[in-house]
């Protein structure tokens, strides 16, 4: 089984959004969280993005839920991702808040794949990452044990070196590739000449 039209989501993105967004990538990632060198502050605007199709996700890192529903509603956002230790019932009560949620997971070889079935209700995907942003990758050998009934997108430390190895790396689930550190010119500047190669070559694998 082939790996179909693969979405493309690019994060962690600060600098030319527009261009960016030409790129006709499927996500765009803002990153607010204050500890990051990708955050984009809480008056960033993202109205400029200059594609309709596009989805806007706003990245939260165990931040309070008042916060990210005001900057949800504010920003127009289409998605929020939660990137740090959310409980299930964190997400139930945003999910209940009519926000679409992606939670990421950080996967190691002993993570319990079956904890996950517990945010299926709630989540529209998941994100299956190493550590956010810090460009290492985790053995996706390990996700042939994930078996639950809801699609995810592959990151951690993705680059255009990695094409042949996702163009051999087959699973029912996966819905997407989450992109970011690799493809910088320094944090939250994307390298959009990197990024077109990228999506040119993987949209369709």
């Amino acid at each position: 089984m082939k790996n179909n039209l693969l979405k493309i989501k690019i994060c962690g993105i600060r600098y030319d959004i527009k261009e960016i967004s030409k790129l006709n990538p499927d996500f765009m990632g803002f990153i607010f969280y204050p500890k990051s060198p990708r955050f984009v502050g809480f008056n960033f605007s993202i109205e400029n993005i200059n594609n309709n199709s596009v989805s806007k996700v706003g990245v939260f890192v165990d931040e309070k839920k008042e916060n990210i529903i005001k900057i949800y509603n504010e920003k127009k956002l289409n998605f929020i991702q939660l990137h740090g230790k959310e409980k299930v019932s964190f997400c139930e009560f945003l999910f209940k808040k009519g926000i679409k949620i992606i939670k990421s997971f950080k996967i190691n070889n002993y993570f319990p794949m079956k904890i996950l079935s517990n945010y299926i209700p709630f989540c529209s995907y998941f994100i299956f990452d190493n550590n956010g942003g810090s460009g290492r990758k985790f053995d996706w050998k390990k996700l042939y044990e994930y078996d639950l009934d809801k699609k995810f997108f592959l990151s951690g430390g993705i680059s255009v070196k990695d094409i042949n190895n996702i163009k051999n790396f087959f699973h029912p689930k996966i819905y997407g590739i989450d992109i970011n550190s690799k493809f910088e010119i320094y944090p939250g500047k994307k390298n959009k000449k990197k990024i077109k190669i990228f999506i040119e070559k993987i949209k369709y694998i």
